[in-house]
């Protein structure tokens, strides 16, 4: 192992960041992945096993290179013939609680473009999800018991497009379909003027219909506490 060898593969293989560590060690990617900082450099201070005039990191250090070129992005938006698909943010997943619940297979490779393509041509499906860099799920619901987390942890590029991201492990990047294909309404902005006083209600969006919320706030354990959104008058939900 050489620093060189170890730019050289990372290039070859179009990756941006290329690593070297426990002085034997190449490790690729475009992103540097959270929860990683930086460290003090006399921390990487083991010689390369190729060369050991080069440095290549320590145990649980690795000095990172950079091409220079442009890092990939979460592709904000996906414009498609049944309307606009939006993305929706990075939510946890697991293989025993899937957060969509349909694979599809993508020959031709994952991206945003191809994903949200495919669930809606398989069976108009409102929401699609990119994982691992390169799963593609589709579903009309964002199962339970998903949490939303930081885009952060959804930098994985996806094999078949390193300009662009797809995940991450146990990590789906979400699309919806936006509302003229069928998915949810615009967001609207509260500012300091408004939230002093509005009723909060929830909206069904198949029919539209308006029912008030009641915001409930339950202390389970002393200083944490849960908001509950309580729903009255509608039958069998």
């Amino acid at each position: 192992m050489t620093i060189e060898y170890c730019i050289g593969f990372c290039g070859d293989q179009n990756y941006i960041y290329a690593g070297v560590e426990f002085a034997s060690e190449s490790n690729c990617d475009s992103t540097i992945q959270f929860p990683s900082v930086p460290a003090p450099l006399d921390n990487c201070n083991w010689g390369c096993s190729g060369n050991n005039s080069e440095t290549c990191g320590a145990s649980g250090k690795i000095n990172i290179f950079y091409s220079g070129a442009t890092p990939p992005v979460i592709v904000p938006s996906v414009s498609a013939t049944g309307g606009e698909w939006d993305y929706d943010g990075c939510f946890t997943d697991s293989t025993s609680a899937r957060t969509l619940a349909v694979p599809v297979n993508i020959p031709g490779g994952v991206t945003p473009e191809s994903c949200t393509a495919a669930c809606q041509a398989l069976g108009s499906y409102s929401y699609a999800g990119l994982e691992i860099g390169r799963e593609c799920w589709c579903d009309n619901a964002v199962n339970p018991p998903t949490q939303r987390v930081s885009d952060a942890d959804c930098r994985m590029v996806c094999d078949s497009n390193h300009e662009e991201y797809c995940g991450n492990v146990n990590r789906l990047a979400i699309y919806q379909l936006g509302s003229s294909g069928g998915g949810g309404d615009e967001p609207q902005e509260c500012n300091e003027s408004t939230t002093s006083s509005f009723t909060l209600t929830a909206r069904n969006r198949n029919d539209g219909t308006i029912t008030p919320l009641k915001v409930i706030v339950v202390e389970l354990v002393k200083s944490l506490t849960w908001t509950l959104l309580s729903v009255s008058g509608l039958s069998g939900t």
